[in-house]
């Protein structure tokens, strides 16, 4: 964060990101598994739910506090202020006592992790570039052809390599298999919506960048007052009751919004879908992780949760490739039909997330 502050150019501010999304690829999954270690047995839902919770009240104040700092200084202080909260957390992490056990030396599959870097990238880059290079255009193609052998190739040394970053052996795990084919809708759905309805808002509304994200804050809002309550019901009554009604009431929500949505700025259609939105995030995406989490030994839940967050990230990545290659793709039918048919992303993604969640198995609790 300290690089991207001061980064004179933007080339350097791309690679410093790079640096802080690897140090996150580092620090997230280890903080869920603490967080489920400790939660305490049968009530993993609930602290996932807790952990989803503040981080929601997270992504609801910071954009009000960072459009100020934006607005006073310049977008300098959005990563500024994240040094002094980077050292505060590593002082709570501070600590004299010796590790409660000796933990065995890892080693990174180097060669794996490239294949999943480029092939990921080989994959997502001709969605972005869709407007300017077409789907089916031998560039596009050569590009997805070569995604699909090198992901082969991880797979088929993941078959055989412990130290691949696809850990196998997980998959063995109904729901842990399912967690990761929901994460993967999932995450389209829910990184798409930040960006189509930004969109929306700032070319067809002509809402700023300020207003737009302020807006916005509605959807973590709402998912930090469902969150924690999601999770206890997850516990005693089971992920289906949980995840399948938040679907619902996701997809249908967005798809409303997309029916009814005008050229002019209509807050009875885009309230309910920002709402409905944050209820779909509190049920689903902590709710994934526990799913994830429960049924796996504890010495692998470090790599469960790591496994489901990049699963999440790629439909994440995926999502926002597709609406920007919607909204390019279409732009010749005019700015409001591109952005419109970026909303009906939503309750697609939502819908086939909700196709799997009918194959879960609930835990047998003692």
């Amino acid at each position: 964060m300290l690089l991207s502050t001061l980064a004179p150019s933007i080339w350097l501010l791309v690679a410093a990101r790079g640096v802080a999304a690897a140090s996150q690829a580092l620090m997230g999954p280890a903080a869920v598994a603490l967080v489920i270690r400790y939660g305490g047995i049968g009530k993993e839902s609930e602290s996932i739910g807790r952990w989803g919770f503040y981080t929601a009240l997270a992504g609801f104040i910071s954009p009000l506090i960072v459009t100020q700092l934006i607005s006073i200084f310049s977008w300098r202080s959005l990563f500024a202020l994240q040094v002094p909260i980077g050292l505060l957390v590593l002082y709570c992490l501070s600590t004299s006592e010796p590790p409660e056990e000796k933990s065995e030396p890892i080693q990174i599959d180097k060669i794996g992790s490239v294949l999943t870097i480029v092939g990921l990238s080989c994959l997502i880059l001709p969605i972005v570039k869709s407007d300017s290079w077409g789907l089916i255009s031998t560039k596009s193609l050569s590009f997805f052809l070569i995604s699909i052998c090198l992901l082969s190739v991880l797979v088929k040394r993941s078959l055989k390599s412990p130290k691949s970053p696809l850990q196998t052996h997980l998959f063995r795990n109904i729901n842990f298999s399912l967690s990761c084919v929901m994460s993967l809708f999932a995450g389209i759905a829910f990184y798409a919506h930040w960006l189509a309805v930004l969109l929306f808002m700032v070319e067809i509304w002509d809402f700023s960048i300020v207003e737009a994200g302020l807006l916005l804050t509605l959807m973590p809002a709402s998912m930090s007052l469902f969150s924690v309550w999601f999770g206890k019901v997850a516990d005693r009554r089971g992920f289906r009751l949980v995840v399948i009604p938040g679907l619902i009431a996701y997809s249908l929500l967005f798809f409303v919004m997309w029916a009814f949505i005008s050229e002019d700025f209509q807050l009875v259609v885009v309230l309910p879908a920002l709402i409905g939105s944050g209820i779909g995030m509190a049920s689903v995406w902590p709710t994934l992780t526990s799913i994830g989490a429960i049924g796996t030994e504890e010495r692998s839940i470090g790599s469960a949760t790591s496994i489901i967050h990049t699963v999440q990230r790629i439909g994440g990545a995926l999502g926002i490739a597709i609406v920007l290659g919607v909204t390019n793709g279409l732009s010749s039918s005019g700015a409001f039909f591109a952005h419109r048919s970026s909303i009906l992303i939503m309750p697609i993604a939502g819908v086939l997330t909700l196709l799997f969640s009918q194959f879960l198995q609930d835990p047998h609790r003692d």
